[in-house]
């Protein structure tokens, strides 16, 4: 056995042996059983993730094709169910198409007009009345009605009283009931449509869009008794029918809860919607179109949320509005009635059942002083 050192033979020669003395300190390497049990690992763990991975696009998948499906909001028109959403408009266009003859005039709004009595105002004016307030309603649901009016009756000359709430003109996506069927969609551009989807986009994995789809599921409604459900709210001329004025009794706190969801609506309400501003120029040139007038009514709001709503930019866009109605009235023949604050119709301050919504005496008041200052334009 050689035992030189190797520091000691000469450069490339190996020892008598012919081993080659090893590195040192030697690297350590795992034994060939243990680096395959680590490979196996790693391996293992990856396929987990992956399958993980999977597993959680299956489910994301098949929640958002569910949620599609049933369609609760019924923002994609798909149509196998009725959706969750109030069926007024669906309704309210049922009852204009069941009518004997065409009514010569129009109440338009959102929920808030839902109560003016169209008998009432038919009895003042003398005019067959059809209450067309839808809730949520924006300009683009005057334009659509007076469209489906028109289309029901070619021959109908009629005018309007139009109830408008300042937050009409809040910028935002159009309702899913006014989008969804194809009755009123026709007369609304297709990007309307599509910017409201893409909107609601979101909720199709969501758990709130789980919820309400499974909810959906379990009820199965049918269009049938959906219909019937509404038509035991809304009488054959469109008027919703009122609830007791004696659910009127909001405490401090609910006033102060609606006074800061207003300011905080407000505050984010920097102009008028330019969209919404075009639906009101379109309506008002289809009923010029057959020599119609009409009055819009700016809608009231709890005197003390009216007042928290006042510096967050309620006061700035009312006297937008204001403008706005001026100029048009240059180009088309209309009256405007300011009844944000109850003092204008002597309303009182407690008849709300919330921020918006009056109760039957305040909303009688309301009217009669608009028609008494409409003197004999809707006459």
């Amino acid at each position: 056995m050689d035992t030189t050192p190797s520091h000691e033979r000469p450069e490339g020669e190996a020892p008598a042996s012919g081993r080659v003395d090893a590195e040192w300190p030697p690297e350590r390497e795992a034994p060939p059983a243990a680096q395959a049990d680590v490979e196996r690992t790693g391996t293992r763990w990856g396929r987990f993730v992956a399958g993980l991975l999977v597993a959680a696009a299956v489910l994301v998948a098949a929640v958002a094709t569910f949620n599609l499906l049933t369609d609760p909001w019924g923002v994609f028109g798909i149509g196998i169910f009725p959706p969750r959403v109030n069926q007024d408009r669906s309704t309210k266009a049922d009852l204009l198409a069941e009518l004997e003859q065409p009514p010569e005039l129009l109440i338009y709004g959102s929920s808030r007009a839902w109560t003016v009595e169209a008998a009432r105002v038919e009895r003042a004016t003398g005019r067959r009345t059809f209450n067309a307030a839808v809730t949520a309603g924006r300009p683009a649901d005057a334009y659509v009605f007076t469209e489906v009016v028109h289309d029901l009756w070619p021959r109908a000359t009629p005018d309007y009283l139009w109830l408008l709430d300042v937050e009409a003109f809040l910028r935002g996506p159009l309702p899913p009931s006014l989008l969804a069927e194809s009755r009123f969609s026709r007369y609304l551009p297709w990007r309307a449509k599509a910017a409201a989807q893409l909107d609601e986009l979101g909720w199709l994995a969501s758990w709130t869009g789980l919820q309400a789809s499974w909810e959906v599921w379990q009820k199965r409604p049918t269009r049938v008794k959906v219909r019937a459900s509404w038509l035991r709210r809304i009488s054959p001329d469109g008027t919703v029918k009122t609830p007791s004025s004696d659910k009127a009794k909001a405490g401090p706190k609910a006033v102060a809860r609606w006074a800061e969801e207003e300011r905080a609506q407000y505050q984010s309400f920097s102009r008028l919607d330019p969209e919404a501003v075009t639906y009101v120029e379109k309506t008002l040139e289809l009923f010029a179109s057959w020599g119609g007038t009409g009055v819009i009514v700016l809608t009231p709001t709890h005197p003390e949320v009216l007042s928290a709503a006042a510096d967050a930019g309620w006061t700035q866009r009312h006297a937008e509005l204001l403008r706005l109605f001026a100029d048009l009235q240059d180009e088309y023949d209309f009256a405007v009635v300011d009844m944000t604050s109850v003092d204008a119709f002597g309303g009182d301050p407690a008849g709300f059942f919330d921020a918006t919504h009056m109760t039957t005496e305040n909303q009688r008041r309301m009217v009669d002083a608009v028609l008494e200052q409409a003197g004999d334009r809707l006459r």
